[in-house]
């Protein structure tokens, strides 16, 4: 990769949700932070990086970021707020119909007919950075707009942020390319947060997931 730190603000123009810490009758986002993997494949549908395909492809996160030409931080935020719990409807049988193993759980967790979501707001901004390109000079604009969160429903909008000095990786990321970085928190199995790197570190760091 080339030699490029870019510190980023991202803003919520959109509330955006994930299923991240189970709740009473649902689930609710981590408010503090935007994961790298969201962003980073985000970003690469807003540069036209994603394959077409009527069909999910198998999951396999090492290979489809090293086709990223670039690497990402997690996206932070110092003042985390979430909206009050949305309720939400999921009827799988007016979508197809239910096998009967779908039948016997259908009442509970995700699967229920109703269940509640907490939403991140529009407004929030969470700095972070990308390294390695340029998104910015490569497509001739200031700001860029990616979706992100469930059903990819939630919208980012990006912007250079020179303010920016240090970023967290994801050290769960890290170790699809074999580099085991300390943890300081344990988010979630595929979002763990590292120690604070200042842009050079996080650089030198991200430089080898290869």
């Amino acid at each position: 990769m080339e030699n490029i730190c870019i510190g980023i603000i991202a803003e919520t123009l959109t509330p955006f949700c994930y299923h991240s810490l189970m709740v009473q009758d649902g689930t609710a986002t981590l408010p503090e932070l935007i994961g790298d993997r969201a962003i980073a494949f985000g970003l690469a549908a807003t540069l036209g990086l994603l394959h077409k395909s009527v069909a999910l492809p198998e999951k396999n996160y090492r290979k489809h970021l090293q086709a990223m030409p670039y690497r990402t931080s997690v996206f932070t935020t110092q003042h985390p707020k979430l909206l009050p719990p949305l309720t939400r409807r999921l009827n799988l049988d007016d979508e197809g119909g239910y096998s009967r193993r779908i039948q016997n759980v259908v009442k509970r967790g995700n699967l229920a007919t109703y269940f509640q979501t907490q939403e991140v707001p529009h407004g929030q901004t969470f700095k972070g950075a990308i390294f390695g390109f340029d998104p910015f000079k490569e497509t001739g604009r200031n700001e860029l707009v990616i979706r992100i969160g469930l059903h990819r429903n939630g919208m980012v909008l990006l912007k250079p942020d020179d303010t920016v000095r240090g970023v967290c990786l994801n050290a769960a990321t890290a170790a699809l390319f074999q580099r085991e970085l300390a943890v300081k928190r344990y988010c979630l199995h595929s979002l763990q947060l590292s120690p604070h790197y200042s842009l050079t570190e996080a650089w030198q760091e991200v430089n080898q997931w290869h």
